[in-house]
């Protein structure tokens, strides 16, 4: 693993000799290569190295001169006054000067990987994002969710495939070891720097649907406990691993703090509605909480042929229709799964109609499109 290259400009030159005698005697010197400025000049000449790549950890003192300074690295401030910032997706985010350095360098090495996924975002590897979700239970989302990660799959794509739920019932239709959730949760809560090694470790693998997974299984209070910044660098963490085209994000009907974070996260959300009066009155009224969110798609699933009911209120237009399957109102085995060739070859047709992907040039299909 390439080391980042930590640039330190502070005017407390024996806070600074601290910082890199910590890094040097800590885990962090496999990860973090440091390098220590005291004047102004000589970090200046750094900056006008457009190849220079990594992390410019600066004191308060020398923010007003060097934040509109264009350079490569990544800007981050060491503050004697304000608080560590929450989100790393801020521009310039604040570090707490006078906080335990393993937790200073801890978050430092999160904010600097949402840089660089950001910088990953603008090429071509960058995995989309897909969460599927909806206002109230037993409206197929996991179904939706596995039949669609199969189809990717087989076409050549490269997918992971994430349940957020409390508990999930994919783990009764995925091959692989599973009960690797727990371990993680432990590295997310911990040590959330580990977590791009841990998830080559700690990930499941269907060769049969041949996407690799994770999903809960006995973690309910863990998952309760999880927050919305714990899914934001996990996901990041997985977007950085660059070993996939599309991230499914299968999430709970709730708007728990992880839930919402997912759906905040994602470049497209597959919003589950069906022709009920009761799921059309919590899909409204949870769509006006929660604001404007890009890219979301409402789509009937459960369709018979006929609708009944009146989406207009949505604001959005129903975007795709998947069908009702008889065989799936009472399920008995695990094979009952994928017996229906039909739903999962919707499930991509439904994905190039609107138009989901990574820069690619797909047509509206016909047929199941809502018109």
């Amino acid at each position: 693993m390439k080391k980042i290259q930590l640039y330190v400009l502070d005017n407390d030159e024996e806070y600074a000799q601290r910082l890199a005698a910590f890094i040097r005697a800590s885990e962090f010197a496999e990860r973090i290569q440091v390098k220590l400025f005291s004047r102004l000049e000589l970090i200046l000449e750094v900056l006008e190295n457009q190849e220079a790549e990594g992390v410019l950890l600066m004191s308060e003192v020398y923010y007003q001169v060097l934040m509109n300074r264009a350079t490569r690295l990544s800007k981050m401030i060491l503050s004697e006054t304000i608080a560590n910032s929450i989100d790393a997706e801020t521009k310039v985010p604040f570090l707490y000067r006078f906080q335990s350095l393993h937790h200073l360098f801890t978050r430092l090495q999160a904010f600097y990987d949402e840089k660089r996924n950001e910088m990953i975002s603008h090429g071509m590897n960058k995995a989309c994002i897909l969460s599927v979700y909806s206002s109230s239970g037993n409206s197929g989302k996991t179904m939706t969710s596995i039949h669609l990660a199969k189809q990717l799959s087989f076409r050549g794509e490269r997918v992971f495939y994430l349940s957020l739920e409390s508990v999930s019932s994919a783990s009764l239709w995925l091959q692989g070891e599973s009960g690797r959730f727990s371990q993680l949760i432990y590295y997310m809560k911990s040590s959330p720097d580990l977590l791009g090694p841990k998830l080559q470790l700690l990930k499941s693998h269907d060769p049969r649907l041949r996407f690799d997974y994770l999903t809960p299984h006995d973690q309910i209070r863990e998952m309760q406990e999880i927050t919305g910044e714990q899914i934001r660098v996990l996901v990041n963490a997985l977007v950085c691993l660059n070993e996939y085209d599309y991230i499914i994000l299968d999430l709970e009907a709730s708007v728990h703090p992880r839930i919402v974070k997912g759906l905040e996260i994602s470049n497209h959300i597959i919003w589950l509605v069906r022709d009920d009066l009761n799921d059309v009155y919590k899909t409204q009224a949870l769509v006006q909480q929660m604001g404007f969110m890009q890219n979301v798609h409402f789509v009937l699933n459960k369709y018979t042929g006929m609708q009944t009911n009146d989406f207009s209120s949505l604001g959005n237009e129903i975007s795709f229709k998947l069908p009702y399957i008889p065989e799936w109102k009472i399920l008995r085995t695990t094979d009952q799964m994928w017996e229906s060739s039909l739903f999962s070859e919707q499930t991509y047709q439904m994905v190039t109609a609107l138009h989901i992907g990574i820069g690619r040039s797909t047509s509206r299909s016909e047929g199941a499109v809502a018109s």
